[in-house]
């Protein structure tokens, strides 16, 4: 998969357009303008990609456009369609944090999934009865597929939830997604019931077998549990995460292995081979699509292959010898094994 950020804004608190920033400090210094992705990089692109058999690959299996807040961006239908000449597999991930049907946010959405664009969605508990509800209700009328991030902080967070999803897709004639999530409520009670502190091995033990995916033709959803984390004041990511704090959480790379998944696109161009949304920060780029000739971009990925190789070489060192978490000069992050 490629993941392309098409948009800096968050609109965290203003919900709607937004004009000016007060949440990331370096967005204050710069116009609205250069918060979005145009037209022009995107096409910038999509050559690129159908130009370098890597990110060409990547991109057959699916583009996704996100952010920041993707629906921020006024030019996504238009970006959607530069990257649909790509791939017909093209979505977008929204928070769905929407104040009204006559929002600009809420039109981009629609004419997006009237074009065939998956809208994808991640599950915001304080966001849910004021807006992520009844716009979800309008989705199941325009398009009849849905991946839901479930991004959880501990299993009281993931089961409450769970319950939300459940009880949204109870009423609903989609039988075969009740059930997967109630199978997923009813393993989350045991864990809360029987094992409340457990560990990540555990919660994986007894989640493992569950399917991520209710597949029927009237109606695909997929789910993806996602642990929460810290970060600290310099922006990095911590090494164990919030539900399960015993255990570092530690993030296979396949690129260090010469396998490359996955490939994040930031608005600059620079390109990092894992879900790098900025607080894992990941030194080693694999070139810059929008500035890099196909040919640089293949030598830089080969060649930032062999960085990533040796740095987490290193990491595995210092976790043996009780160093876990120090910074190897490859710019590594210490969680990347």
């Amino acid at each position: 998969m490629l993941s392309i950020f098409v948009e800096t804004s968050c609109n965290r608190y203003n919900r709607d357009e937004c004009e000016f920033c007060h949440v990331y400090e370096p967005l204050m210094e710069h116009p609205v303008s250069e918060w979005h992705l145009t037209v022009q990089q995107a096409q910038v692109m999509a050559d690129k990609i159908q130009n370098v058999e890597a990110l060409n690959s990547l991109a057959q299996q699916e583009i996704n456009l996100t952010g920041g807040e993707a629906s921020q961006n006024p030019d996504i239908v238009e970006i959607s369609k530069v990257f649909q000449s790509v791939t017909p597999h093209v979505c977008l991930h929204t928070n769905l944090d929407i104040l009204s049907k006559k929002s600009q946010r809420w039109q981009r959405l629609v004419e997006l999934m009237e074009r065939d664009v998956r809208i994808d969605i991640t599950l915001y508990p304080t966001a849910w009865e004021r807006s992520q509800k009844y716009f979800l209700e309008e989705m199941l009328k325009l398009q009849s597929k849905l991946i839901v991030n479930v991004v959880f902080e501990s299993l009281a967070d993931l089961q409450n939830q769970i319950g939300l999803l459940l009880n949204f897709f109870q009423n609903k004639s989609f039988i075969h997604v009740t059930e997967l999530l109630q199978s997923y409520a009813e393993k989350v009670a045991i864990l809360i019931e029987k094992h409340p502190n457990c560990d990540e091995k555990l919660f994986t033990v007894i989640m493992g077998d569950t399917e991520a995916f209710a597949n029927k033709p009237e109606y695909i959803f997929g789910i993806s549990l996602l642990p929460a984390f810290s970060i600290d004041k310099n922006g990095y990511r911590e090494m164990t995460s919030l539900p399960f704090p015993r255990d570092r959480y530690l993030i296979g790379c396949p690129a260090a292995r010469g396998s490359i998944d996955i490939m994040t696109v930031q608005q600059n161009g620079e390109m990092t081979p894992c879900c790098d949304v900025g607080n894992l920060k990941c030194q080693p780029k694999f070139g810059n699509i929008l500035q890099d000739s196909p040919k640089e971009i293949m030598g830089k990925m080969e060649g930032s292959m062999k960085i990533l190789a040796s740095g987490i070489s290193k990491n595995h060192e210092n976790i043996k010898s009780g160093r876990a978490g120090e910074q190897v000069e490859e710019g590594i992050p210490p969680y990347c094994s």
